[in-house]
């Protein structure tokens, strides 16, 4: 955290940030902005997967006591306007979403939000973006691909270990990439680096994905951008299909719609075991360690300060979007 700091030059003195509490890697956020010299920290804590809030804040407050922040870090369990009204930077973050109406008109017209994910992933429940232009709000995505960020490239990263988790050795394997977007071109550069032969598909068509299938040893769907099931019955593939075509295969549901249930009906491995939703990820960079979050998060949180700072300058439209993008890792989300 101290050296993503140092790198992203991340300096979030006078502001106040909006953001979760988490856990696991995701405990970072909260006290990586306290540690970034923010005034204030507000960390939404809400109860998730058999936890109360206060078991879920456990880590963020941990960590916030390591590095010594804690005075400048606020565990909350509620989302209440008043703390929201004195953000400078709200995030996207899961705890924190949906950021709606309700919570745009009760910013105050400088404040930004960082969307913490690059401008294509835009998923439009997270975030009301005409709510935001109405009001003034400046939303920005983040570079993953910016050479102080780097995090798009522990992509490929992900899809090794998942790889490996569904008993695919990867050298001399053959991996089929299901991809309309930019998660597509990145594991099959990766994977092909190390010895796999790879056949990187979209669209789909019977013809070309029976092809495709020949020897295969393994499936990854690796589309975000899709709004539909692809595995699934009744989606873009039946996995009974996939059975019939290559019966050993291993479906990897990087991301994209895959359901798991399905396929292991069909009698394929499916890795992760719970599968996908569409516009969700099967795992997150967190499963390969803190590091990406950590990364990640920082750039969005510069990206924040970038914004807001740019806002109290008087700066709107092209005039904010130039000063953004000149100080932050930050990338324009087209507009609505």
């Amino acid at each position: 955290m101290h050296e993503a700091v140092t790198r992203l030059r991340l300096d979030l003195t006078g502001l106040v940030v909006y953001t979760e509490a988490g856990t696991g890697a995701f405990a970072v956020t909260a006290p990586l902005a306290a540690l970034a010299g923010a005034d204030h920290v507000f960390a939404l804590a809400r109860p998730w997967c058999g936890m109360d809030a206060q078991e879920v804040g456990r880590d963020t407050l941990a960590l916030a006591d390591e590095l010594g922040v804690t005075s400048r870090l606020e565990l909350v369990e509620r989302r209440e306007q008043a703390h929201l009204a004195r953000a400078d930077i709200v995030t996207n973050l899961g705890f924190v979403r949906p950021i709606d109406r309700s919570v745009v008109m009760t910013l105050k017209p400088t404040a930004a939000v960082p969307y913490m994910r690059e401008a294509w992933e835009l998923r439009p429940d997270d975030v009301d973006l005409v709510a935001c232009r109405e009001r003034g709000i400046g939303v920005f995505a983040t570079d993953e691909h910016h050479p102080d960020v780097r995090v798009f490239d522990a992509c490929g990263l992900l899809a090794v270990r998942l790889l490996f988790e569904a008993g695919v050795e990867i050298l001399g394997s053959v991996v089929v990439i299901l991809s309309g977007d930019r998660f597509g071109p990145a594991l099959a550069a990766c994977l092909s680096k190390l010895g796999a032969v790879v056949r990187l598909i979209n669209p789909v068509t019977a013809g070309e994905l029976t092809a495709a299938l020949t020897g295969a040893d393994a499936l990854i769907v690796a589309d975000f951008a899709a709004p539909d099931w692809i595995v699934a019955q009744g989606g873009v593939i039946d996995p009974s299909l996939l059975a019939r075509r290559a019966p050993d295969l291993a479906v990897v549901a990087f991301a994209g719609g895959v359901d798991a249930a399905a396929v292991e009906r069909a009698g394929l491995r499916c890795v992760p075991a719970e599968g996908s939703r569409p516009a969700r990820m099967g795992r997150t960079l967190a499963d390969l360690g803190p590091r990406p979050v950590i990364d990640l998060h920082a750039a969005g949180l510069k990206v924040g300060a970038a914004t807001t700072r740019g806002a109290r300058l008087g700066l709107r439209g092209a005039a904010l979007a130039a000063y953004v993008r000149q100080h932050a890792p930050a990338a324009e989300i087209p507009a609505p």
